[in-house]
């Protein structure tokens, strides 16, 4: 007989501790996901405090998210269209505004994140591990530098890869797996490297 603990580490392992959450945030109108998406195996972490009446994130029809967001702010926005695939161990790290468009593929263990998180400037982040404790809101974001980052149409992103604030992914565009992404990516364009560098057109 599958003891109560036993029965949540397996919810833990195969993703569907989220469900509920999922739910909630589905009848709050935090959460939009088209049809036939699937979301079971995806995590999502947000403040505690959301605005009432606003989308923090839209998934569009056809799509299977297995990655992780993490919200910073209750104004953080993800947007994400239709027929994408988010695999596992993929998490977006969202403070203001990530929109991921059609038919794109992210591979898995991808960092996507739109702000530095963090000053560059000692004296700015010297507190942010004692406010962090306390949880995201307490942080001095104020002194935080972020930017959109956009994924256009038909991309492709390769395992292990990291988009940096601000960068802009061109339609059809591909990112070797591996690459640290810190300038945009022109349409149809294969990049690789740490940094991410040109290597060829896809056509």
């Amino acid at each position: 007989m599958i003891t109560n603990w036993i029965r949540k580490q397996l919810n833990l392992l195969m993703g569907n501790d989220h469900s509920r959450l999922h739910k909630k945030l589905i009848r709050s109108g935090h959460l939009v996901t088209g049809t036939d998406t699937r979301i079971e195996k995806c995590k999502v972490y947000m403040p505690a405090q959301l605005q009432p009446g606003f989308v923090n994130i839209t998934i569009g029809k056809d799509s299977m998210v297995e990655g992780s967001f993490v919200l910073y702010s209750p104004n953080a926005r993800v947007t994400i269209g239709d027929r994408v695939y988010i695999g596992p161990g993929t998490t977006i790290y969202c403070y203001e505004e990530i929109e991921i468009g059609d038919d794109i593929m992210f591979s898995w263990d991808i960092t996507v994140l739109d702000t530095n998180a963090h000053s560059l400037v000692w004296e700015e982040r010297k507190n942010d591990v004692v406010n962090w404790k306390k949880g995201a809101g307490f942080k001095e974001w104020s002194v935080v530098q972020h930017e959109k980052v956009v994924v256009k149409n038909k991309a492709w992103i390769g395992f292990n890869s990291i988009l940096l604030k601000g960068v802009t992914i061109g339609e059809g565009a591909v990112v070797a797996a591996g690459s640290v992404v810190v300038k945009s990516v022109d349409d149809y364009t294969v990049v690789g490297g740490n940094p991410a560098q040109f290597i060829k057109k896809t056509s």
